[in-house]
C-alpha cells in the first residue's frame, strides 16, 4: 500500500519520497520481508538528495528502480521512477527525466497499474525547463489530485508555462489557484512571489515585479533552491529592464548567470 511511503518536498518544486517503512527483517520467521537492497538504495538516494548531491541520488534511485523491476512491484516502480526523475531534474537533465517518466508509465501499464499524480509533475517541470510550455500545460491537465501540496505545485508550474506562452489569462488563473495558507512554508511563499512577479511584469507593474522577484530570490536561497534563485534573478532583470533601469538589469542578469554556471557544474 502507498501508506508504506511518505513523500518529501524536492527542490524542483515537486514532492519526493521521504521513507519506506520496514515490513520485517531477516529475523522474521514466516512474515513479509523487506527487500533491503531496494530500501537501502531509496534511503541513500534520499539522504544524498537532501544534501544536494543529485548525481549520487540519481545513481541510487536508478538502482532502486532496477530492483523494483526485479520485484515486479508496481508501487516500487512508481516511487523509484518518480524519485529518479526528480534527481535527473536536479542534475539539469530534463530530457532524461522525461525519458524516465515515459519508461515508468510503460512499466506500470504493463502491470495494469497507473502512475501517481507526482509523475506528471516531473513531466511538467521537465517541459518547462526545455521551453516546451504547451506540453507542460497538457501534462498539468492530466493531473487529478486532491492533495494540497500537489495542487500547489501544479498551479505554480502552470503559471511558469503560461508565462512562457505569454498567456496572461492562464497565468492569472494559476496565481489565483495558489493556496492561501495561514503559515505557508517557504517553498509556497517563494512560488507565490515568483508568480506574482511574472504577472506584474506582464501588467507592466515593474516595481512590484522587481520587489516580488527579489523576495522569491531570498526565499529560494533559504531553501537551497539555487536554480530557482537564478530564475528569480532573471525575473528581476526583466523587471528592471522594463523600467528602463538597464544597469540594474545587467547586474541582476550577471548574478543569475554566475549562479547558474555553478549549478551546471557536475560534482
Amino acid at each position: 500500500m502507498r501508506s508504506q511511503t511518505l513523500r518529501y518536498r524536492a527542490l524542483v518544486a515537486v514532492s519526493a519520497l521521504a521513507g519506506l517503512t520496514a515490513c520485517g527483517g531477516a529475523g522474521d520467521h514466516g512474515g513479509v520481508r523487506t527487500d533491503q537492497d531496494y530500501a537501502n538504495a531509496m534511503d541513500v538516494g534520499r539522504e544524498a538528495f537532501d544534501m544536494t548531491r543529485a548525481e549520487q541520488a540519481r545513481t541510487q534511485f536508478q538502482t532502486a528502480y532496477d530492483r523494483a523491476l526485479l520485484r515486479d512491484d508496481a508501487l516500487a516502480i512508481d516511487d523509484a521512477g518518480y524519485n529518479l526523475g526528480v534527481a535527473q531534474l536536479g542534475m539539469g537533465e530534463p530530457q532524461a527525466a522525461l525519458g524516465t517518466v515515459a519508461q515508468t508509465h510503460r512499466a506500470l501499464t504493463l502491470r495494469g497499474a497507473t502512475a501517481g499524480a507526482e509523475l506528471e509533475l516531473v513531466a511538467m517541470a521537465a517541459y518547462c525547463r526545455l521551453g516546451q510550455y504547451q506540453a507542460a500545460l497538457e501534462a498539468g491537465a492530466r493531473i487529478q489530485t486532491s492533495d494540497p501540496a500537489l495542487s500547489e505545485r501544479r498551479a505554480f508550474l502552470t503559471g511558469l508555462a503560461a508565462d512562457g506562452l505569454g498567456d496572461v489569462t492562464t497565468l492569472s488563473s494559476a496565481r489565483d489557484a495558489l493556496p492561501h495558507s495561514a503559515k505557508p512554508p517557504l517553498l509556497e511563499q517563494a512560488d507565490r512571489a515568483e508568480i506574482e512577479s511574472r504577472l506584474a511584469l506582464r501588467q507592466e507593474a515593474y516595481d512590484k515585479a522587481e520587489n516580488e522577484a527579489l523576495r522569491a530570490v531570498t526565499l529560494r536561497r533559504d531553501i537551497l533552491d539555487y536554480r530557482g534563485m537564478a530564475r528569480g534573478l532573471d525575473c528581476a532583470a526583466n523587471a528592471a529592464r522594463g523600467a528602463g533601469q538597464l544597469n540594474k538589469a545587467a547586474s541582476y542578469a550577471q548574478r543569475a548567470a554566475e549562479s547558474r554556471a555553478q549549478a551546471e557544474k557536475k560534482p
